[in-house]
């Protein structure tokens, strides 16, 4: 996981991009910790996971715990799950790979923009994928 004499940096940049979050997508100041909780979660939740796993595949089962945890604190706070759910998911957004495969594309670096890019793919669908069947798996109070 997190070693060695920087072991707990990722931890404390995980809460601040959290708070951050919620502070851009105007999150209630009452349902800020728990905001903050989800985000730092999702942030965090992919670290833990197996390193041979496929990145896609740990993204989307970040994505699901993460969505699942929104739903479930979503009913208990009587929120709407957005207001959960937006700043704790944004954490899996592949925006690194997009730009490092955009950027190898533009140094015709075909290989690595072409691998860089299917990465960004397979981590997109797994965030959609892993939401969606959150969705389906813990429904809004509505629904039931």
């Amino acid at each position: 996981m997190f070693h060695g004499p920087t072991g707990f940096i990722p931890y404390v940049v995980a809460v601040i991009g959290a708070i951050c979050f919620s502070v851009v997508f105007r999150t209630p100041r009452r349902y800020l910790p728990l905001t903050v909780a989800v985000g730092t979660f999702s942030c965090l939740a992919p670290a833990f996971m197996p390193k041979a796993w496929h990145v896609g595949f740990k993204t989307f089962i970040a994505a699901l715990a993460t969505a699942a945890l929104a739903h479930l604190v979503s009913r208990s706070t009587r929120a709407p799950a957005q207001c959960f759910l937006i700043p704790g998911v944004i954490f899996l957004v592949p925006g690194t790979y997009i730009y490092r495969s955009f950027s190898a594309a533009l140094l015709e670096d075909t290989t690595t923009a072409l691998s860089l890019g299917l990465a960004a793919v397979t981590i997109t669908c797994g965030v959609s994928f892993g939401v969606l069947l959150a969705n389906w798996l813990v429904p809004s109070k509505k629904t039931l």
